[in-house]
C-alpha cells in the first residue's frame, strides 16, 4: 500500500488505494503558519491587510507542502486586494453589486422574523446599510442590471410580507431605491462602469489563479462549444435529427417517452441502479488513469433523496468522502421531475459527481493536507473545473463505447459547461444582452442538463462576473496543460503521473500549477 508521502513525492504505484499513510512532513515554521492562516481564514481586516500580514511571514523553516499553502493564498490574496483598491465597491471583490437576489440582507429576513426579539430590528440596520452603499455604488456607475433589480425587487416583496416595524420600513425603502436607480441601469447587462474590462480580467484571475484576456476566454469557450456540438450534430443526424437548431433536436431526443423513467418510486429507484451501474463501471476504470486511489473514492454510491427532500424538489447534493474513507461518499440525486430527466444525460452526472470527479477529488484534497484557505481561494473554478474534466476523462477511456445515446448525454452536458463560459463572458466582455444570451443557449444545449432554466443561469452569470467562467477555464486549462505535458515528454508521458501531480498537492492556483508542471 502507497503512503500519501509517496504519492506527494509523484511515486504513485499503479491501482495503488490509499488510506492515512504517513504524516506529512513538518517544517518548523509550519504551525505558525496554519495559525495564521487560521486567523486569516476569519476575515482579519481588509484585504490589503491580510495580504501584508501574509507576505511579511518568513519562508524559512516550512515545508514544501506549507510555502503551497503561503504562496497560493498570497497570489490570491494580491489579486484581492488589487480588485478591492481599484473597485471599491459591491458585495466583494468578485460580486459588483451590494443587494441582488442572491446578495443582500434582505435574504436573512425570514431568519429574522423567526427568531423574533431584537432580531428584526438588528437586521433593519443592516439593511440600512446596505441601501446606503447601493447609492454610494451608483454614485460610482455601479448599477445592477435592469431585469436583476425587477427580480430582486419582487423577491424582497416576498419576505416582507411576514415583516412589520423598521424593518418592514426599510425593506420598503431599499426597494424604492432600487426602483428609482433602474432608467439609470440602461439595456446593459454586463459590468458597464469605469474600467469594466479591466475588472473583469482581474475577477477572471481570481477564479484561476492566472492571467487570461477576457476576449481569450470567450474564444476558447467557443471552441469548445463548436468542437462538442459537431459530435453532437454528427450522432443527432444519424439518428435522423438532422433539421433545426442543435438545441431544438436535443429538445426533442429528451422528450421521447421511451427514454424517461416512470414517475413512481419504481422509476426513481431504477434511475438509482442504473447510475450506480455506470458508477461501478467509473470505479473498476480507475487505475487506468490514477496510480494513486484514496480509499474514501472507492465508498462513492448515488442514492435517492428522503421523501421530504424530494417534494421539496431540493437540488442534488452530496456528502463527500474521506480520504481513509471512513466517511463514505453520497450522492443524493434530484428526481422530483423525474420525467425530464432522459436516462441517456444520467451517465455523465455519476463520472462529474462522484469518480473521477468530485469523490476522487475532494478526498485527495484531504490527503494532500493542504489549508482549508488555500482549498477556498487558490483556484474558486478548481473543484468543478476537475469533474468537468472527469467527465471528458471518462469518454477519452471509452466510458460511451458503443452507446450512443449515453455520449449524447455526455456531449450535451458538455456544451451546458461550455455554453456558460461562453455567455458569462459574453455578458461582460462582448456586450450579450439578456436576450441574445438565453437564446444562444438554448439553441446550443436545447433543455438544461440540469433543473435549471437558461434564464437562471444568465442571471447567475451577470450578478456573479467570472464565477461560471472560471469554472469552464480551468478544465479547459487542465486539458490544455495535459497536451503540453504530452507534447514535452513524447513517448514517457504518463497519464497517471500527471494526474497526481496535478491533484496531490492539493488546490494551487492554475498558473502555479503550470509552472510545477513544466519547469
Amino acid at each position: 500500500m502507497l503512503s500519501r508521502r509517496q504519492a506527494l513525492a509523484g511515486a504513485a504505484a499503479v491501482g495503488a488505494t490509499l488510506t492515512g499513510g504517513e504524516a506529512i512532513a513538518q517544517g518548523s515554521g509550519d504551525a505558525a503558519l496554519k495559525a495564521l492562516l487560521d486567523k486569516l481564514a476569519k476575515g482579519t481586516g481588509g484585504p490589503a491587510d491580510r495580504l501584508a500580514l501574509l507576505k511579511a511571514f518568513p519562508t524559512e523553516g516550512l515545508s514544501s507542502n506549507a510555502r503551497l499553502d503561503r504562496d497560493a493564498v498570497l497570489q490570491a490574496y494580491d489579486t484581492e486586494a488589487e480588485l478591492v483598491r481599484r473597485f471599491p465597491f459591491g458585495a466583494s471583490a468578485s460580486a459588483p453589486y451590494a443587494v441582488t437576489t442572491r446578495a443582500g440582507w434582505w435574504t436573512n429576513v425570514p431568519e429574522a422574523i423567526r427568531a423574533g426579539g431584537d432580531a428584526p430590528s438588528v437586521l433593519a440596520s443592516r439593511l440600512k446599510a446596505d441601501t446606503q452603499k447601493i447609492r454610494a455604488d451608483a454614485a460610482l456607475g455601479v448599477i445592477a442590471p435592469a431585469f436583476v433589480i425587477d427580480k430582486t425587487v419582487a423577491a424582497i416583496a416576498k419576505v416582507a410580507a411576514g415583516a412589520s416595524g423598521d424593518l418592514a420600513a426599510e425593506l420598503v425603502r431599499q426597494s424604492e431605491v432600487l426602483l428609482a436607480l433602474k432608467p439609470q441601469a440602461g439595456e446593459g447587462v454586463g459590468v458597464r462602469f469605469k474600467d469594466a474590462e479591466n475588472y473583469y480580467a482581474l475577477v477572471l484571475k481570481l477564479n484561476t489563479g492566472m492571467d487570461m484576456s477576457p476576449d481569450e476566454a470567450h474564444a476558447r469557450g467557443l471552441d469548445a462549444a463548436r468542437r462538442f456540438g459537431a459530435r453532437a450534430d454528427a450522432l443527432l443526424r444519424a439518428r435522423g435529427l438532422t433539421k433545426g437548431s442543435l438545441g431544438a433536436r436535443l429538445t426533442a431526443l429528451s422528450r421521447d417517452p421511451q427514454f424517461l423513467y416512470t414517475d413512481d418510486d419504481a422509476g426513481r429507484d431504477q434511475l438509482v441502479a442504473d447510475m450506480n451501474a455506470w458508477l461501478d463501471k467509473a470505479k473498476a476504470r480507475l487505475p487506468r488513469s490514477f496510480g494513486a486511489i484514496p480509499k474514501g473514492a472507492l465508498t462513492a454510491v448515488i442514492s435517492r433523496m428522503s421523501a421530504a427532500d424530494e417534494a421539496a424538489a431540493r437540488q442534488g447534493y452530496r456528502t463527500p468522502p474521506s480520504f481513509d474513507g471512513a466517511r463514505p461518499g453520497t450522492y443524493f440525486v434530484d428526481l422530483a421531475a423525474i420525467r425530464s430527466r432522459p436516462h441517456w444525460t444520467l451517465p455523465s452526472v455519476a463520472h462529474h459527481e462522484c469518480v473521477p470527479g468530485h469523490m476522487l477529488q475532494i478526498p485527495m484534497e484531504e490527503g494532500a493536507a493542504a489549508h482549508p484557505l488555500r482549498t477556498r481561494l487558490a483556484c474558486p473554478g478548481f473543484s468543478e473545473g476537475w469533474a468537468i474534466y472527469a467527465e471528458q476523462l471518462a469518454d477519452e477511456e471509452g466510458a460511451f463505447a458503443g452507446d450512443p445515446l449515453a455520449e449524447l448525454g455526455y456531449l450535451q452536458w458538455m456544451l451546458f459547461r461550455a455554453g456558460r463560459l461562453v455567455i458569462d463572458t459574453g455578458l461582460h466582455a462582448k456586450g450579450w444582452s439578456q436576450a441574445k444570451a438565453e437564446a444562444w443557449f438554448a439553441d446550443l444545449q436545447g433543455p438544461a442538463p440540469v433543473f435549471a432554466p437558461v434564464a437562471q443561469d444568465v442571471e447567475r452569470a451577470a450578478i456573479g462576473p467570472g464565477s461560471v467562467a472560471g469554472q469552464g477555464l480551468a478544465w479547459l486549462a487542465l486539458v490544455e496543460l495535459r497536451a503540453a505535458m504530452r507534447r514535452r515528454q513524447g513517448k514517457d508521458f504518463d497519464l497517471k503521473a500527471f494526474h497526481d501531480a496535478v491533484l496531490w498537492p492539493g488546490t494551487l492556483p492554475l498558473a502555479m500549477l503550470r509552472a510545477r508542471l513544466l519547469a
